[in-house]
């Protein structure tokens, strides 16, 4: 919760109308007779019922979450003197490290992408900064870099030898006499001192070698693979990508939490295989009045109160204010599901059409630009050499349907919008919910704050670069949706 992150809660008004309203077309939807083009009865949008969840509820744990990942966000590295060994809250544990999901059926699948056993680095995960699940985070605190150890053999003269444990790029068919089961994986581990027979088959090879084990030649691996007293074979072939020797790794076992923010993780059985290279010791701040003048200019404190309290009221409503949005977010979706499902637009007005197209490309072309500018800032180079690359990237288009990103506007996002500002003015004109100078005035700095954060520029240069009119039609269009949701029942 930096100072980005706080003034992103307090600003974010229309994160999604921004995606929608991208600058003023020449076509006017205020002035037009939308009748036209839209057919809407009033209930088919007033008072229109919706299931879904409640707002989330903020508790004290989420308020300590959030003041501790703020904490985090402003730690510093402690470089002077020797560094403890002993990882602790806050620190940078360096781990190479092997996670898998428990399937459907039991038994563990093959690491696949949470594998980095074969990197050449180790990957750093902060304590205490909810990218692991909490189970695995508390078996790392207090424990040190050397009481695990993961010593991969790398010179071309080093053969594997039956203690080892080696670390496989494979394809594989396994069949248990009935069931047969192939795929391919990634940094499959086997631990050579618990099988005879794969010690055998990788003995003499060397970090790199290709293998072929019955896959397409050779004779396969014939073992009792799984324990249960009966033989299984397995053909594989594949490439050894590292071979560690005397290795010793902790190993942790959890059901992770039903909300982890890895939705591949949440609610699964995983375990961890892990080693602790090495430990990066940081100092985390104290909440202070520097810190938070700092930090978080945004928030005032009366002289004399607790500066702790006052800190959590205001994170708290913060939070509550965040979950607010996203519930609204859910029924503005559930209502504009509800708009696509009926039949409600006679036509696409041409010349609204063609305005938006533009605006989009144009809307395309900022957005080039900017990435662009903050990769090169961050990683010296920007990967994309033109706009369309760009935007095949930004819209995740398959290029083999869409090589044409020009093509993929005009014939996906030009006519989504067009209908949606089409709705939205409508109902705005059927109820009288038109944006007052008043309130257009109230909303304008808080909007352009959120660009001007968003971009790195000052409110003035997101003002001129985007135009008035752009700013009057989000507020116009977030308050025909707040008045929707106002009115849309809720079924729970």
């Amino acid at each position: 919760m930096t100072k980005g992150r706080l003034t992103r809660a307090a600003a974010i008004i229309l994160t999604v109308a921004a995606l929608f309203l991208l600058a003023s077309c020449g076509f006017s939807y205020e002035k037009s007779k939308l009748k036209k083009y839209v057919k809407l009865a009033r209930e088919d949008y007033y008072g229109v019922s919706v299931s879904i969840p409640a707002a989330k509820e903020v508790t004290e744990a989420d308020i300590d979450l959030e003041i501790d990942t703020f904490r985090l966000e402003l730690r510093t590295l402690v470089s002077e003197g020797e560094l403890t060994t002993h990882a602790q809250w806050g620190d940078s544990a360096n781990t190479y490290f092997m996670m898998t999901v428990e399937g459907e059926g039991g038994g563990f699948l093959p690491p696949s992408s949470y594998s980095n056993m074969t990197d050449t680095a180790p990957h750093g995960f902060i304590l205490g900064g909810g990218i692991l699940p909490k189970a695995f985070e508390d078996d790392m605190t207090d424990r040190a870099a050397i009481e695990t150890n993961f010593v991969p053999l790398t010179a071309a003269t080093e053969t594997v030898a039956a203690g080892d444990v080696i670390y496989l790029d494979l394809s594989y068919r396994y069949t248990d006499g009935e069931d047969v089961v192939e795929g391919t994986t990634a940094g499959a581990r086997i631990d050579l001192s618990a099988n005879a027979v794969a010690a055998a088959a990788f003995a003499g090879l060397h970090p790199g070698d290709e293998f072929d084990f019955g896959l397409s030649t050779g004779d396969p691996l014939t073992f009792d693979w799984d324990g249960d007293g009966a033989t299984e074979t397995l053909a594989a072939a594949g490439i050894v990508k590292t071979v560690s020797r005397g290795e010793v790794l902790a190993r942790v076992e959890t059901v992770v939490e039903a909300d982890f923010y890895d939705t591949l993780l949440a609610g699964k059985r995983v375990t961890l295989l892990y080693a602790i290279q090495t430990v990066d010791v940081y100092s985390v701040p104290e909440i202070t009045e520097e810190l938070l003048n700092e930090n978080v200019p945004e928030f005032t404190y009366e002289e004399g109160t607790d500066l702790n309290t006052e800190f959590r009221d205001y994170v708290r409503q913060l939070l509550t204010n965040e979950a607010r949005r996203e519930w609204h977010a859910t029924i503005e979706q559930e209502l504009w599901n509800r708009f696509d499902s009926l039949d409600c637009i006679k036509k696409y007005p041409g010349d609204a059409i063609r305005d938006e197209l533009r605006e989009q490309e144009k809307q395309l072309e900022r957005l080039y630009e900017h990435y662009g500018a903050a990769l090169e800032e961050e990683y010296g180079v920007n990967p994309f050499s033109t706009v369309e690359e760009f935007g095949a990237a930004y819209y995740e288009l398959d290029k083999t349907n869409y090589s044409d990103v020009h093509e993929y506007l005009k014939k996906e996002v030009v006519p989504h919008t067009v209908k949606q500002k089409l709705i939205i003015y409508y109902i705005a004109g059927q109820e009288g919910w038109k944006c007052t100078e008043e309130e257009y005035e109230a909303e304008l700095p808080q909007q352009l704050t959120y660009y001007a954060q968003s971009e790195g520029v000052t409110t003035a240069e997101v003002l001129a670069k985007y135009g008035e009119s752009f700013f009057r039609q989000a507020i116009q269009y977030n308050k025909v949706l707040t008045h929707l949701v106002d009115v849309t029942l809720i079924i729970e």
